[in-house]
């Protein structure tokens, strides 16, 4: 399984555990980015358990985590 990080905004960042078929720690950027959609719904899906009342994302960059 391949950690995601999320920067939500300049001081704002999420990490999340997530299988994304044919991306793993070695995977490149431009691979990883083709994934936008569903990492993003699984990532919207966990907001809204946590935030039932409702959330707002202006801007929302993903890649792998470093750590």
């Amino acid at each position: 399984m391949t950690t995601i990080r999320f920067q939500i905004a300049p001081d704002v960042e999420f990490k999340m555990e997530l299988e994304v078929e044919g991306i793993d720690t070695g995977s490149r950027d431009y691979d990883v980015q083709q994934h936008k959609t569903e990492v993003y719904q699984e990532f919207e899906r966990r907001l809204k358990n946590a935030f039932p009342e409702g959330i707002k994302i202006d801007r929302f960059e993903f890649g792998l985590s470093q750590d």
